[in-house]
């Protein structure tokens, strides 16, 4: 019995060093392409006009959701709702930096190990992305083939992915799309 007493503090150290975590965001490593080139490049003004509807990625039922102007807004408080649509030809508020920051939230976690693998130059090929598969039709998507490989709207979304968003590929796909 004097044993066990004498043990009790040797295996609770051991315990308590043994269950300790690294804070929340150094557990998940996820390596994503830049935030700063989805809003400033026109990434995010791309996916938000394409797919940010609120009959597609701009519904909070999705996996994938695209905040902004053109679809589902995010609160002043940061809560998530339809506060209001907007229109860039009729004056609509613009995106926030926000709504930029968790769309790309959302896209960067559907798939982080894949996205890493994808990112960090490790010679993944950006079709392993759902986000891309389902963009050109290879897998199945609601919203059918939206983008076909090599043009505007690919480039946008896999040089980004890349490192070096296209800022002229995403414009002209923000000006081709319907």
């Amino acid at each position: 019995m004097k044993r066990v007493v004498l043990l009790a503090p040797v295996i609770a150290v051991a315990i308590a060093v043994g269950c300790n975590f690294a804070p929340a965001d150094e557990r998940m490593g996820v390596v994503g392409p830049d935030l700063g080139q989805y809003e400033t490049a026109g990434v995010g003004d791309f996916l938000e006009h394409r797919c940010g509807s609120l009959d597609c990625h701009g519904s909070a039922t999705r996996n994938m959701i695209i905040y902004g102007c053109e679809g589902l807004r995010l609160d002043p408080d940061g809560s998530q709702g339809l506060i209001s649509q907007c229109s860039r030809l009729n004056g609509g508020s613009a995106t926030q930096t926000a709504e930029y920051e968790a769309s790309y939230r959302s896209i960067v976690g559907l798939e982080p190990a894949v996205m890493t693998a994808v990112v960090s130059g490790g010679g993944a090929h950006p079709e392993l992305l759902t986000l891309v598969r389902k963009a050109r039709g290879w897998d199945a998507h609601k919203g059918g083939a939206l983008i076909t490989p090599g043009d505007d709207q690919d480039n946008c979304i896999t040089t980004w992915l890349a490192g070096n968003a296209d800022s002229t590929a995403c414009g002209n796909a923000i000006t081709n799309t319907p």
